[in-house]
Order: C-alpha cells, then sequence, then structure tokens
C-alpha cells in the first residue's frame, strides 16, 4: 500500500515532473488572505457563512448549485449551512456537501478561514493545467470560476491554539463540469482530534474527507477518512498533501478521481530501510506502545486496553457489528437486502446476532449456522487464565474467515456449506462492519420445527504468521434427535512482522455454551445467542507429534483430542503427502539444506532453510550452539524447533514444568476428570485441577448437570426465557416473586389478573386478602375459568338428559318437551303464541326466537339483568370482576359512581352492554350535522366530516371560540431554543430562550400546568429543562445516547421519551427519576411522540425505511400495535389534537402532512407539498410544521386548502430547525387517576386505558416493592 519515495520519483520522472514529489509548501497554495480580497469567518466555534452567490453554477454529482455555505469545522455545503459538530457524524450525512478535514476547529484561540469567487486569469490558467494534466478526458477543459477557501492555521476546541493546521480547497467549474482540489500544508497539519466537545458520552472521531451527494445519492470517502487521517498525507496525483476529482456532471456515478498520473491512490512515507518506531509508530493504536523488532516494528496495547496493537478496546465496552448478508443456498438466491446485527456483551462473553430478511423456507435450517455469529463469538470471548486469548488481540477486528460445514447424511450423501466472512475492523462510529456471503446445500428442517445446539469446545491454534485453524465435530438437534456435523475454519489476517503471536504449539480451547437459536417466520429473522469462553488447552498438544505424520509442506490442526494434516496454500494432497501445484524455484537453486516452498499472499516460489539450519535460502548454515547439536535441556524434557523465530529451544515434558533447562514433576489432580469436565490450571494452587463444564457443578471428578428450577416455589413454572437462553423459576399467574419464592397476589391492585368471563375479585375476610375465584355458574381456579356444565353437577330437569356436542356438557329437555333442559315442560301445541303475539315480557327483556323451538317466540332479560324474561331484575357486578361489556366497548372507571362501567368505544352507539356501529352520516348531505363554526371537508374511510373553521376548536359537531391571549411557539435550533408567536404581528420578531455551546436541541416538549419547556440534546446525551422564559436551566437526565423525541404528561407528572441509537422508549418522573423501559424491542429508528394523557396513550413514529410506521401503545406498556403501517416513507413529526382526538404526522419522504382519528379511522391528506417536513404541533386548529429546506415556520388550517402566511424564524437564529411545541392559553382539560398524590404509587404511576391506573417499578427495582 504504500509507496516509498524511490518509486515516486521514478512516476514523476515519466510524466516529466520530477519536481512534483515535494509537498504542499505554502507558497504553492492558491494565494489567499484579506489582500486577495477574500471574506473572512470570525473567530469562533460551530459557525458558518451567510449564503454566499458564486460566479459560476457548481456542478455537484447530478444536481448543480449557484450557492454555497463555507463552515467552520473543515467543509462546504450547499443545501444549507452546517455549522454544528457532532462526534458521531460520520460521511454520510444524506446532505451535499464537501469535507476537506471534517473535525472540531475552533478559532477563538488561533487560525482564520477565508473565502472568495474569482476569475483572475492566472489562476484559472493554473488550474485548467491540472485538470488537463490529470485527466484523460478532459484535455481542452478551462474553467471560467474558481471558489477558494482556506483554513489557514486554524485551532482546535477548546480554544486551543498550541497546534494549528492549514489545508485548502478549491472549486473550478466552468457551470457544466466541475473539479475539487483538496490541499494540506506540508507539515502543517498538527492535530487530529479536539479535547472532545462531548466526552465522556462521545469521544471525538478521527478527521474526514470526502463527498456526500445528498439522500440517496452517492458518497466518497478519502482513505484513511475517520479512521487514521492519513489522506493528509497522501494523493491521487503523485503530490503528497494534494487530491484532484471530478465532482460535477457524473451521472449516476460517483466523484471520479485523477486518471492520468497513477492508477491507485499512493500514500507517502520517507523510506529508511528498515521499518522503526521513529517514523512508523502511527500505525499503532492510540492506546497502544510501539516496539522495534530486528525485522520491523509491533503494536502492543497497554493495560487496561485489549487488542493487537493496532485496534484496541477498552475492557468491558459493549460491541456493535453488522453488515449484509448474501450468497445462495439451496438454490435460494440471498439478495443483499439481509442484513446481519450483532451485539456483544464483553464482560461476560454473551453475543446476540440476528439476521433480518431471511426467506421463509431457510429459515428452518439456517438455525443449524449458528457459528455464523458463533465467530464473533471468538473473536470476543471472555479469557480465561493469564494466557489466553480471544479472536480479537490476535486480529484487531480485522480479518478473513472461511468455513466449510459438512452436514452428514446417510441417505443422500454429505451436504457442505461454505461461509466466507470479511471483518474490515471498526467504523467512525465505532461499529465493526462485517460482509458474510453463503453458498451450498443443507438439509431442510420443516417450518415450525425446534432445533438446538449442543454446547460444544473447540481447538484454535496459530499454523502460521497470520493464519489460524480449527476443526471440530458436533451435533445439532431438530425436535430433540441429534444430527452430526463438522466445521473446518481458517482464519487469516495481517501480523506483526517480528512474529509476537510465534508460539504455535500453543493451543487455545474455545467453549461455547447457552446456545438459543429460534427463526421468527413472521418477522423473517433468525436469532442467534451464546456464551464464549477461551482458555489455553490443559491437555497434550495433539500437534505435537504430528511433525512425524504430516508432510512438510502442511500444517497440523487440532480436532478435538486428535489433530488431522492439511497441505498449506500452494500445494495439494491428503496433508500426509503434499505436491506443490506449480513449479517452484527453478532447478538446483536451492541450498541442500533447503527446501522451496510456496510464500502465503504473494504467489511466488523461495528457497527457505531446513530445520536446524539459518540463511537466505540459496546459502544455508548450520545453526550453532542449540539443543540439537548438544544435548542441553533436562532429563524430562525435549528439544523442538520454533519455526517463526527458526531455531531451536528446550521445552518440559507433560507433566513436568520449568524452563526446559529444569523440570520438575507438577502436581496434578487431573487423573480422573468425569466426562463433562476438564483438565484446567488452577493458578492459586499452581497444579492442574479438573473442573466441572458449564451448566454442571461437582468436584470436577464427579460433575452432575446443575437443575436451575429444582427449588422453584410450588406455585411457580419452570419456562424457558428467550432473553437469556436459559430456563428460570417464574411465578404463576396470580402470585409474585422471584420464582423461588412466590406470594399471592391481593387481585384488587390488578383486577384483569382474574378471568375475564367468569372470574371475579373476592375478599376474603379470613387471610384479609382478596383472591381471584370463579362465579356462580364457572369453575377453574379464578384465573382460568369455564363454565359448569352438568357432566359435573347434574342439574338437568328430570325430563331431560346431559348430552355433549363434543366440547361441552349441556341439558337437553327430552322429545315432547321444551325448556332450556334445566327446566322443562310439556311441549304446546304450535298454536299457542309466543311473545311475539302476547307482547309480555318484561321491559328489560327482549322478544327472541326460541332455541328449542323455531316456532315459537320467548322472552330473554338484557345483558345486566337476570329472570325469566316476564321478569327482569338488574344484576350489576363491576365490568372490572366480570367483564360483560360488548365487544366494541371498554371498561371504564367512573368516579361519578366510584365503580367500573361498559362505555361503547367511539364510533358506536349503546349502554355498553350492547353497542351498535353508528350510522355514518355524510355532511355533505346533512349540513346541519356540522356546527356553524365548521366546514364539512373530505376524509378518507367515512367520507366528508366535519372540522372546526381556525380560531375554533371541537370535534366539528360542536367548536368554541379560541381564547388567543398567551398563545405562541417554541422550537428547537441546535444550540438554540427560540421562541415566536403563533400569529404574524408587527413588532414581534420573537427571541432566543436558551442558548448552550455543542448542543443539539431536538425534541420539546411543555409543561403547561408548570410553565416549564423541556428538550432533548441528541449531541450530548441529556434531556434538559427550563422555565418558559428561559430561566433555571437544569439537565434532569443524562447519559443517553440520541434521545429525540420527547412528551409530557402534566396529569401524571411524567415524561416519555425515544432515543434512537438505543432504540428505546422510555418513561420518568418530570425530574428524571425512576426511569422505565415501556418498549425495547422491534424498534429501528423512533424518533417523534405525544400523548393522548385522558386515554392514557403513548403514540410514536419510526422512521426505518424498510418499514417506516406509526405505533401506539398504552402507557402502562399494553397493548402495542401498528396504528399506521402503510403508505409511509420516512414518518419524522407527530402532533396530537386534544380537542377532536386527530392525530397528525409529516413525513419528509412523501412531503406531505396527514391526519387520522386516534382509533385508525379517517385518515386523510392535509398538504402533500410539504419539502422535507421535520416536527409538527397543531394549535387552535392550525397545524404548524418545521421544514429542513425552508427558513420560516409554514402553517395550514387543519381542514386543509391553501398554506397560511408563513412565520419567520426568530431573530438571532440560523440553521436547521428541529422539534416544535405549542404554549397554549390554558392547560387542555385533562384528568386521570394518576393526577392526585402519584395515584398513591410509590414510584411510577401510569395511567391505564380503562381510565384506572398501574403502580409500575422503574427498571432495576424489585417488582415486589413498587406497588
Amino acid at each position: 500500500m504504500f509507496l516509498r519515495l524511490k518509486s515516486s520519483l521514478l512516476l514523476m520522472m515519466v510524466l516529466g515532473s520530477a519536481a512534483w514529489v515535494d509537498a504542499v509548501s505554502h507558497n504553492q497554495l492558491y494565494p489567499f488572505g484579506p489582500l486577495r480580497g477574500d471574506l473572512t469567518l470570525g473567530p469562533g466555534d460551530d459557525s458558518s457563512s451567510n449564503e454566499i452567490i458564486l460566479q459560476e453554477t457548481v456542478a455537484f454529482y447530478s444536481a448543480s448549485y449557484r450557492a454555497i455555505y463555507v463552515n467552520i469545522n473543515g467543509h462546504v455545503s450547499f443545501d444549507s449551512e452546517l455549522p454544528d459538530y457532532r462526534a458521531n457524524m460520520a460521511i454520510p450525512f444524506g446532505l451535499p456537501f464537501v469535507a476537506v478535514f471534517l473535525a472540531d476547529i475552533d478559532t477563538r484561540s488561533t487560525g482564520r478561514v477565508y473565502y472568495r469567487s474569482t476569475s483572475e486569469a492566472d489562476l484559472i490558467e493554473r488550474a485548467a493545467r491540472d485538470i488537463r494534466a490529470n485527466f484523460t478526458a478532459f484535455q481542452n477543459y478551462s474553467p471560467t470560476s474558481l471558489f477558494i477557501v482556506t483554513w489557514d492555521r486554524v485551532g482546535y476546541f477548546r480554544e486551543q491554539g498550541d497546534k494549528h493546521n492549514t489545508f485548502q480547497l478549491v472549486l473550478a467549474s466552468n457551470g457544466r463540469d466541475s473539479f475539487a482540489f483538496f490541499h494540506y500544508l506540508d507539515n502543517g497539519i498538527q492535530w487530529m482530534t479536539s479535547q472532545g466537545k462531548f466526552m465522556p458520552t462521545y469521544s471525538d472521531i478521527p478527521p474526514q474527507a470526502g463527498f456526500d451527494g445528498g439522500e440517496d445519492s452517492n458518497h466518497y470517502r478519502l482513505p484513511g477518512s475517520g479512521e487514521s487521517g492519513s489522506f493528509v498525507n497522501g494523493s491521487n496525483v503523485n503530490i503528497p498533501g494534494v487530491w484532484l476529482f471530478q465532482v460535477g456532471n457524473t451521472g449516476q456515478g460517483n466523484v471520479k478521481p485523477a486518471d492520468v498520473n497513477i492508477g491507485e491512490v499512493t500514500l507517502f512515507e520517507i523510506d529508511s530501510g528498515k521499518s522503526n518506531c521513529f517514523h512508523d509508530s502511527s500505525v499503532c493504536h492510540r492506546h497502544a506502545q510501539c516496539i522495534d523488532h530486528s525485522v520491523g516494528v509491533c503494536c502492543v496495547c497497554v493495560p487496561p486496553y485489549v487488542g493487537n496493537g493496532y485496534h484496541c478496546l477498552e475492557p468491558g465496552a459493549p460491541q456493535k457489528l453488522n453488515g449484509p448478508v448474501y450468497g445462495n443456498l439451496n438454490g435460494v438466491a440471498l439478495e443483499d437486502s439481509l442484513l446481519m446485527h450483532t451485539y456483544v456483551v464483553t464482560t461476560d462473553g454473551r453475543t446476540y446476532s440476528a439476521i433480518s430478511g431471511v426467506p421463509p423456507s431457510l429459515g428452518s435450517a439456517l438455525q443449524t449456522l449458528n457459528s455464523i455469529g458463533g465467530i464473533i463469538g471468538w473473536l470476543f470471548a471472555l479469557p480465561v487464565g493469564p494466557n489466553a486469548k480471544n479472536g480479537f488481540s490476535f486480529t484487531g477486528g480485522v480479518f478473513n474467515r472461511t468455513s466449510r460445514i459438512t452436514f452428514k447424511s446417510l441417505d443422500r450423501g454429505d451436504y457442505v456449506v461454505r461461509i466466507h466472512q470479511i471483518f474490515s475492523g471498526h467504523d467512525p462510529l465505532n461499529n465493526i462492519r462485517l460482509e458474510t456471503r453463503l453458498e451450498g446445500s443443507m438439509p431442510d428442517i420443516p417450518i415450525g420445527a425446534t432445533v438446538s445446539i449442543d454446547d460444544y469446545n473447540e481447538n484454535y491454534k496459530r499454523v502460521a504468521a497470520g493464519t489460524i485453524k480449527s476443526f471440530v465435530a458436533r451435533t445439532y438437534r431438530v425436535n430433540d434427535v441429534a444430527y452430526l456435523y463438522s466445521w473446518d475454519n481458517t482464519i487469516t489476517y495481517n501480523e506483526c512482522e517480528s512474529g509476537q503471536n510465534g508460539n504455535t504449539n500453543e493451543v487455545l480451547r474455545f467453549s461455547v455454551s447457552r446456545h438459543y437459536v429460534k427463526h421468527s417466520e413472521q418477522d423473517k429473522v433468525v436469532r442467534y445467542a451464546m456464551t464464549s469462553k477461551v482458555g489455553v488447552f490443559a491437555g497434550a498438544d495433539p500437534c505435537s507429534d504430528a511433525s512425524k505424520i504430516c508432510d512438510e509442506n502442511a500444517d497440523c490442526v487440532p480436532e478435538g483430542e486428535s489433530f488431522r494434516c492439511v497441505c498449506r496454500s500452494g500445494f495439494a494432497g491428503d496433508g500426509r503427502s503434499c505436491e506443490a501445484d506449480i513449479r517452484l524455484c527453478g532447478q538446483d537453486i536451492c541450498d541442500r539444506n533447503a527446501r522451496c516452498v510456496f510464500i502465503r499472499g504473494t504467489h511466488q516460489p523461495q528457497c527457505e532453510c531446513a530445520v536446524g539450519f539459518q540463511g537466505d535460502g540459496v546459502t544455508c548454515n548450520a545453526i550453532e550452539a542449540s539443543c540439537n547439536e548438544a544435548n542441553i535441556c533436562a532429563e524430562n524434557a525435549e528439544c523442538l524447533y520454533d519455526e517463526n523465530l527458526r531455531q531451536y529451544y528446550c521445552e518440559c515434558m507433560d507433566e513436568f514444568s520449568g524452563d526446559g533447562f529444569s523440570c520438575e514433576p507438577t502436581v496434578s489432580g487431573c487423573s480422573s476428570c468425569d466426562r463433562y469436565a476438564q483438565c484446567v490450571y488452577d493458578t492459586t494452587r499452581s497444579i492442574y485441577a479438573c473442573q466441572c463444564d458449564v451448566g454442571y457443578t461437582g468436584d470436577g471428578q464427579q460433575c452432575t448437570l446443575i437443575d436451575v428450577c429444582a427449588d422453584c416455589d410450588r406455585n411457580a413454572r419452570c419456562l424457558f426465557n428467550d432473553d437469556t437462553g436459559d430456563y428460570e423459576c417464574v411465578c404463576v399467574r396470580g402470585y409474585r416473586g422471584d420464582g423461588r419464592t412466590c406470594q399471592l397476589r391481593d387481585c384488587r391492585e390488578d383486577p384483569t389478573m382474574c378471568d375475564a368471563e367468569g372470574g371475579i375479585c373476592w375478599f376474603d375476610a379470613d387471610r384479609n386478602i382478596s383472591i381471584c375465584r370463579c362465579n356462580y355458574g364457572y369453575r377453574g381456579d379464578g384465573f382460568h375459568c369455564r363454565p359448569t356444565a352438568c357432566d359435573v353437577i347434574n342439574d338437568c330437569d328430570d325430563n331431560a338428559r346431559c348430552v355433549t356436542d363434543g366440547s361441552r356438557f349441556s341439558c337437553q329437555c327430552n322429545e315432547g318437551f321444551t325448556g332450556d333442559g334445566r327446566r322443562c315442560i310439556p311441549q304446546e301445541p304450535s298454536h299457542i303464541s309466543g311473545c311475539d303475539v302476547t307482547y309480555d315480557c318484561d321491559a328489560n327483556a327482549r322478544c327472541v326466537p326460541d332455541d328449542t323451538d323455531p316456532n315459537r317466540y320467548t322472552c330473554n332479560c338484557n345483558p345486566g339483568y337476570h329472570g325469566d324474561g316476564k321478569v327482569c331484575l338488574l344484576r350489576f357486578i363491576p365490568c372490572n370482576q366480570v367483564n360483560n361489556c360488548d365487544r366494541n366497548a371498554e371498561c371504564i372507571y367512573d368516579p361519578d359512581i366510584l365503580s367500573y362501567t361498559c362505555r361503547c368505544s367511539r364510533g358506536f352507539d349503546g349502554d355498553g352492554l350492547v353497542c351498535v356501529k353508528k350510522e355514518v352520516i355524510d355532511c355533505r348531505h346533512d349540513q346541519g350535522m356540522c356546527s356553524a363554526n365548521a366546514e364539512c371537508v373530505q376524509g378518507a374511510e367515512e367520507g366528508y366530516v366535519c372540522v372546526c373553521m381556525p380560531r375554533f376548536r371541537g370535534d366539528g359537531t360542536t367548536c368554541s371560540p379560541v381564547v388567543q391571549e398567551g398563545n405562541y411557539l417554541i422550537y428547537a435550533q441546535g444550540n438554540k431554543v427560540m421562541s415566536i408567536s403563533s400569529e404574524s404581528r408587527p413588532g414581534d420578531y420573537g427571541q432566543q430562550l436558551v442558548f448552550i455551546a455543542g448542543m443539539l436541541a431536538v425534541g420539546v416538549d411543555i409543561d403547561c400546568q408548570e410553565g416549564d419547556v423541556y428538550w432533548t440534546d441528541a449531541a450530548m446525551g441529556m434531556i434538559r429543562r427550563a422555565k418558559l422564559n428561559g430561566s433555571n436551566v437544569e439537565t434532569i437526565i443524562s447519559g443517553l445516547k440520541s434521545p429525540e423525541g420527547i412528551a409530557i404528561d402534566f396529569a401524571a407528572r411524567n415524561l416519555f421519551f425515544t432515543d434512537s441509537e438505543l432504540d428505546i422508549l422510555q418513561v420518568s418522573r418530570l425530574d428524571g427519576s425512576y426511569r422505565k423501559t415501556l418498549v425495547s424491542t422491534d424498534m429501528t429508528n423512533p424518533r417523534a411522540i405525544v400523548v393522548d394523557i385522558n386515554r392514557g396513550v403513548v403514540f410514536w413514529t419510526d422512521w426505518n425505511r424498510s418499514q417506516p410506521q406509526i405505533e401506539r401503545i398504552n402507557m402502562d406498556g399494553t397493548q402495542r400495535k401498528v396504528l399506521v403501517g402503510e403508505g409511509l416513507k420516512l414518518p419524522n413529526g407527530l402532533a396530537f389534537d386534544t380537542f377532536s382526538q386527530t392525530l397528525c404526522w409529516g413525513d419528509a419522504g412523501t412531503k406531505s402532512i396527514e391526519c387520522i382519528r386516534s382509533d385508525g379511522v379517517g385518515r386523510r391528506v392535509v398538504f402533500d407539498q410539504a419539502a422535507y417536513p421535520f416536527d409538527i404541533v397543531a394549535l387552535n386548529n392550525i397545524i404548524y410544521w418545521t421544514d429542513w429546506e425552508r427558513r420560516d415556520i409554514p402553517n395550514i388550517n387543519q381542514s386543509g386548502g391553501e398554506t397560511n402566511k408563513p412565520l419567520k424564524q426568530a431573530i438571532g437564529g440560523h440553521g436547521r430547525v428541529y422539534g416544535i411545541a405549542a404554549v397554549k392559553d390554558q392547560c387542555p382539560r385533562a384528568r386521570n387517576s394518576c393526577g392526585l398524590n402519584n395515584g398513591g404509587c410509590k414510584f411510577l404511576c401510569l395511567a391505564s386505558v380503562n381510565g384506572g391506573r398501574v403502580c409500575s417499578c422503574p427498571d432495576g427495582i424489585d417488582p415486589r416493592i413498587c406497588q
């Protein structure tokens, strides 16, 4: 990859300009400064220029721009200014911009940023010469204008001026074709990252350079961008520190680098012969030490950091890995839409992997390939013992893995699958990128079959520099039937030249347990989980005597307690005999004490001295003073050869320890280990001892399976936990505890625990507790009740019999009798009339056909009443005890009667016991149904509906005037929180409420009860609040990753928020205490969030590009469902109008504003020409939204039509506007059961959908103390 100076000179001489290899000196920069007419960005941090009109149009990718913005942090942008630096930003952003040296620049102490457009003839000619000399297709090209930006001696955050950087961007354009020059001053780049504006939440990533064409466009990163910053010394035109690209008129393609001088990117370093730490220490990780060796340098991570020196990790830091999965399995093409995501808990070696988009026909079988994620278990396995090393210690997360999986089959021959994986190391966001290709065939496993993986041990051996091999035969089970398959793995990686991992005799034992595999057919996801540990293999090395059997051109690969011989690359055979598959070295070249070998990676033969000799292979001399020539080893030692060090050494034999010159017997307790135990080294006693495997207990000589459910309470069950992949004791319904101790719950705390149909919450006076029991006519334990039938108590009439229909028993009158079976009377002649003639039913009864006589009608009491139909008495049982509500009703708490009662759902009429759907009357046909202050507008499912006019609010049938005083808007704008009036008023310019450097305010909401504004800070991972006038700013929650949406339940004094990086929805008290996770699964990019306080419901958007949707969930965490799942692309903002029960949203993908009723009915488009809506709010029947492509606040009546006059942003604000909220003249009317004294709860009181409340635990609190 590195091109030495000598080679560079040769290339430059070919070009006829050897002087070009000099780095960029100050006088080689395009001239800049005030004397050249440059404009200047003032001293500052996170600032941008105003819009700059260019002299000539700049073509950038497939678009053209006539204006540009200069940003202080080393980049220019086209659509808008991008002043804010964020430590977790990585190219691409989805916005059109050019980054020359994107970092946290601060010019308050030193440096300036200069810029200008120019058409000076000498500069135009200079740019033309450079472009013609480096692009074959532009030999006659001449620009008409240049735009030059120079960052001169700029410092870094926080106001640091001890080091400074100088670099330059030149954009050349003729209106059609555009080019970009990057210039980095020689020795002018003195710093790479700042002191960290976002520490300790985020560390700055290394500087970035490249191009981003915007959303749904291409992007390009320079080598080392976001990794090492090495691009400042690199080039694509053979001048260190100079880069040249065609950036415009590229069609659908990417930017194009120079194509004349060289064919590939070169990075320049001084050729000092042998590598040394003085020149090459930069290749080491910042937490590593560079060590000089005779053949070069090595990097070693400085404790407590771990890794291979080039890449080091902080111990205990969780890891994320992701990347595409593709290939062909069983004839099914796997497109690259399959994605693999893995999360690693490094503190205990637990990995969780998921592959999404799996075809249903492969889902069950793919569960057997758990080692797709298992290799990540090896990478981050928990080391056991001082010499144990996991895969990251060898590879640093950069390696290739190939695996051949053979499924044994007796009936049709073996199935073979090949796995090829490329691990590319950490990206700028600190995630490891990987790529997986699967090829071959595997046994079909029926959909729905239960697949499990047995625990296994696997031996890994480093067989050569940069090569590790392993082989294991193990079992998988289908419906508890075991099948055999084998895994043959090869791992290749770059290794330090000095061979710091050179002990080839050390075998590492990789132990994998607590497997969990699952296929979700509905979600098209296959999940793997496992716990991985690695230790030094304590038994005899199976390969210690392999040299007597394996060919000299073969490697020994451990296979359990045995081994296999595998020919090296370039040779073929069975491993015991290997023939070179190309003509090697020629004839009579190598020394007679040498052999001809195939050098890995170069595809070239080379002479290599035999064992006991040293030299270049053409000449080999015997190694003197080695144990091979003199008997210097101890009696209980042997003389071995180290192929990496190329010398002999003494090593104590098995069961002896020492330095090889003196060996003493090793005290061992491994003579009779159990079959479920391993022989491991006990560092405390300095002996080897038997240790039971994971999942077993004992002294190692006798191991028994641990029964994790042996001490379950009698009121608990042993159930499998999908999250932990293990069995555990779980208290049965109606009891609470840890499973080993379960106590009876009082059903008054949660009446829904009783059976909904036949269960009641009954007070047991003797025990002073309410328990679930079955009501009269039902049988069961109270949690599960079914009607009592005549097979248990024969209460049939004497003239009836007990019969069954196959599922239940019932009484049936004998022939000649009629009745319900419990009372049978002689059947009357058919001419006798029923209630359809006599009309003698009770007022609370209905006349219905008789089930026993189709020719007769009889009286039946209405629900809630009992009797014979002629006389019906009210039977009042609260619906929380017996749920007798209609299916289209809900059971809610009525504070007027101090009990629960049934109420028909929205869109239905009735008494709650019987509900019928309302007749939908189209307001076009009945103008009288709308209020005089409402309009009849088009809905979706329900035709035309009534919507209140502006300045009125209500449900359209009734509209009341809005009190205007005090209504205004508050919005978030990066590092500021601003306020403006909701109406344009002369002389009212709005105001800045809060300014915090480095902040990125996104979501915002109001506590109207206390007069506070709350907002999320995505840059610093915080939630803050202040008074509405901007005073008393305080942080109430910290330690988040990227909080975005926020919603206030001012009645219950709770706040709800989303975090788009943690993928969670949480709730806490308004002071930030008692945080609880409500949703943490099946979330990809949660953003906006609103609440319906009266009904106890939370709504949120998820702009997952593969499945965007709007969801809802009760505040107590129950009844989650998708409210809108079709016709969305990028749902950003949400607004909820309490008065009309309307939910509205903005979609930046469909460029529209839409609304729907909160029950999912009546979806309609309000506005379909929004540019890029981000957040949205409803106030006084007007919808306001923020738009990333506008510099104002657009708005429209909720009924649609033409937009109103947009509101100007508050004075002093610039940049994108994010969240927006409304400060109303008074709090909306709202009440729930948590509004008084926190509902009597100790921690969190969460409103439930039925008007009640649930006392809930914060995360990490024992549920037993939360009620």
